[in-house]
């Protein structure tokens, strides 16, 4: 597959529209429209998504902004001024979650909502907004992954594409699409899996669970810094989750089933 875009849409006067900036908006459009509805199914208001979002969506960027900046600290190090400079790219997915969910707890502590109930309404937003939010970086090409002879390798063209110069015209392996085909298969799971929870925290850690394994996979096809023992800083963060994820599965049934006798023996 041949892509010869340019990341700039198009250009008005000094503005400059890009193709990630559009996808990010409708990703985080559709995705809102979802978190809405999973509120509303769980016996929230639907118009609290729009207060949740006015904290969360910025504290997001920047934990995604953060994240990606310490991916790639040797760079930044030496060029301190690009961490503010430039189009919006460069924005980790484990970051984005980071700082939306400390936002969404803010909230949820602002109006005495339950962090737990309200988590749970974003376990299938998160996934669908990637799907979208991917087709921005297989158009940048800032995701880039390593040469391959693959029939389905991505050969960029476009001299404005964000992969290294070395890269143009070599196919690589297209690792935004290995991450939609996993989020797809999530989604399945998810809507098969959802309405079968019945302890309020158990949907968010699903999706959590299923994307670190599968990011930690899909990370092997990722050009990004080796941190610890042959693993990237996405490798280790998926680790972690793989590992606590199934351990707060635990405790949060324990913690249900406590509060079940409690009431029952009352």
């Amino acid at each position: 597959m041949t892509i010869n875009i340019d990341p700039v849409l198009a250009k008005i006067g000094p503005l400059s529209i890009h193709w990630y900036g559009l996808i990010m908006a409708v990703a985080l459009f559709v995705g809102l429209l979802i978190f809405r509805r999973g509120l509303q199914q769980r016996g929230i208001p639907g118009d609290r998504t729009w207060g949740i979002a006015l904290i969360a969506v910025p504290l997001g960027v920047i934990g995604a902004r953060l994240v990606h900046v310490l991916d790639n600290l040797d760079w930044y190090a030496a060029h301190p001024g690009d961490i503010f400079r430039g189009p919006l790219v460069g924005l980790a997915i484990y970051g984005v979650i980071a700082g939306g969910f400390l936002g969404l707890v803010i909230y949820c502590r602002w109006k005495k909502l339950s962090i737990l109930r309200v988590l749970d309404a974003t376990a299938l937003a998160f996934p669908v907004a990637q799907i979208i939010g991917r087709f921005a970086n297989i158009i940048n090409g800032d995701t880039w992954g390593p040469p391959t002879n693959l029939p389905w390798g991505i050969t960029y063209t476009n001299p404005h594409a964000l992969l290294p110069a070395d890269l143009l015209g070599v196919p690589t392996h297209p690792t935004p699409m290995y991450e939609q085909l996993w989020l797809l298969i999530m989604v399945g799971i998810l809507l098969v899996v959802i309405p079968r929870l019945k302890t309020d925290g158990m949907a968010i850690l699903s999706y959590i669970g299923l994307y670190s394994a599968g990011r930690f996979f899909i990370s092997f096809y990722r050009i990004n810094n080796i941190i610890f023992m042959g693993l990237r800083e996405a490798q280790l963060i998926a680790l972690a989750g793989v590992i606590l994820v199934p351990v707060a599965m635990y405790l949060l049934k324990l913690r249900s089933s406590a509060r079940q006798r409690a009431v029952t023996s009352g």
